[in-house]
Parts: structure tokens; sequence; C-alpha cells
């Protein structure tokens, strides 16, 4: 009869083991998240309601998983900081009056491209222990493509320069269509931010007239830019753009503008001059 009343016992706190094991859950509602350039990203987990369970009793700690790097701590009812990391040093933060309602989602501003990473979002409180993990990405929208024209003696190159994350589409499409040859250069922006800057441009022979397409694909953010190159030859042999994009004067025309506007001031000044010696000659 123990032997029976002992396992039973044994048995009854098993199961309320396991039942309190099993009511306590840690979750992340989405399993990755892309974090857009020039707002504040939030890395959600949720854990089980324990209204026996005091804010001074709940432990919960961010990290990345990659490198076990401390991104934010909370314990003893406040935010402990002194073991986060220098890299996410004034940039995170949680939703304090939102704990004790099973809210401790992160949040993360600004973003920078080297926080993409694996995240792990670990809970503690009277009620029980859990972990999850969510994913952080990173992408940044592409700026307006500025357009600039070198014009050769037997060639043109129409290049256009944008800056965005991550690597995008790019294609130059004739008059048909068809994709044409073009040359894209990407190096990565030396600051925290990281953003690529992009430089695509194509040579053309500008007396066949010009009708080019350029197209620039983000497919993270699913952001398309269209952009048309277009000119024909008038009757007088004179180029016309069109008047969708900008054309960006070249140094050599900018300086002769200024060396003819430079003459004409002094030609105007000594024809003043020589005005009034002569009006003051003919007073005399």
């Amino acid at each position: 009869m123990k032997s029976d009343g002992l396992n039973l016992a044994l048995l009854f706190v098993c199961c309320f083991l396991s039942e309190s094991t099993a009511e306590f859950e840690v979750h992340t509602p989405l399993q990755s998240v892309v974090a857009v350039h020039g707002r504040p990203a939030e890395l959600q987990c949720l854990y089980s309601l324990s209204p026996e369970s005091p804010l001074d009793r709940l432990v919960l700690t961010w990290q990345r998983v990659d490198n076990a790097q401390v991104v934010h701590s909370f314990y003893y009812g406040k935010d402990q900081l002194d073991r986060q990391n220098e890299w996410y040093r004034g940039r995170t933060s949680l939703y304090i009056s939102e704990l004790l309602h099973g809210n401790a989602s992160l949040r993360l501003d600004p973003v920078w491209q080297n926080d993409t990473a694996e995240y792990l979002c670990s809970v503690t409180n009277l009620k029980g222990t859990g972990k999850a993990t969510v994913n952080l990405d990173f992408a940044a929208y592409y700026t307006e493509p500025h357009l600039s024209i070198k014009v050769r003696s037997k060639s043109t190159t129409f290049l256009y320069e944008s800056q965005g994350f991550p690597q995008p589409k790019i294609q130059w499409l004739n008059l048909d269509g068809q994709n044409i040859s073009h040359q894209t250069d990407i190096c990565q922006h030396p600051t925290e931010s990281q953003l690529l800057l992009l430089r695509s441009q194509i040579e053309v022979d500008l007396r066949q007239g010009v009708n080019y397409t350029f197209i620039m694909k983000n497919p993270v953010l699913n952001q398309l830019i269209m952009r048309t190159v277009k000119l024909r030859k008038d009757a007088d042999e004179e180029l016309t753009d069109c008047p969708r994009d900008k054309w960006t004067v070249t140094v050599p025309f900018v300086m002769l503008f200024i060396i003819c506007g430079a003459l004409w001031v002094i030609y105007r000044n000594c024809l003043k001059n020589r005005t009034e010696k002569k009006i003051a000659t003919n007073q005399h």
C-alpha cells in the first residue's frame, strides 16, 4: 500500500510539472522580419501570461544567435544594459507597459545592414522558461536615379546613379524591348547603414538616335523603377531630349558659359568708361 501511495504521489508531481511546463510558451508570431532603412524594426516575441508572476520576477534577454552577443536584458524589474553589446547601445528598447501582458517584443531604431541576423528571445518567470527565434533582414528603397550624360566624338555615355539595398536587378532595353549590354558597378557605402552605391551605364552612337529604358528592381521591397532616355534627330539635325529626365550639364560647358559672361561684363565696363570719358571731354 505504501508503495502504491508513493507511486501515485510521484505520478501526481510529474503530471503537475508537465502541465506547468506545457502551459508556459514563448513564441515569435513572425519567423522573419524585413527592416527598412530609415524606419524602426520590431522583433515580436510573446509569452504565456502569468498573473501571479510579478514584474520583478521576470527575466528577459535578447541575443544574437550567431555570436551570442547580448542585445537587451531585463530583470529585477528594470532594464539591465551593463552586458549589452556596444553595437546596440542606445538603439534598443522594450515595451515596458506590455511586459506583464505577455509582450516581450524588442524595438530597434535605427536599423543598419549589419543588424541582419537571427535573434533569440529568452523569457523566464514563475510559470516557466521558454525561448524562440526570429530572423531580421535589411533592405533600403533605392533613391531616385540621377542621370548624367557624357558626350564624346564618336559615342555618348548615359549613366544612372542610385543607392539602396540589397543588390538590385538591372536592365537596359532598346526600342524593340531587347536587353542590351551595359556596365553596372556596385560598391558598399562607408557608413553604418552600409547601403550600396550603384552606377549603371551604356555607351551608344548618338547619331543613330536614342530610345532606351533603364529598369531597376529591388526584389525584397518589390520596388520597380523605370526611366526612359529618349532622343531624336530633328530636321535640323539637332537632338531633342525627353522631358522625363533631367540632364547634367558637363563642366566644359559651364566653364565656357562663365568665361563668356565674364568677357561680356568686361566689355560693358570698357564701353561705359569710354562713353564717360567722351562726355567729360565734350564738356571741357
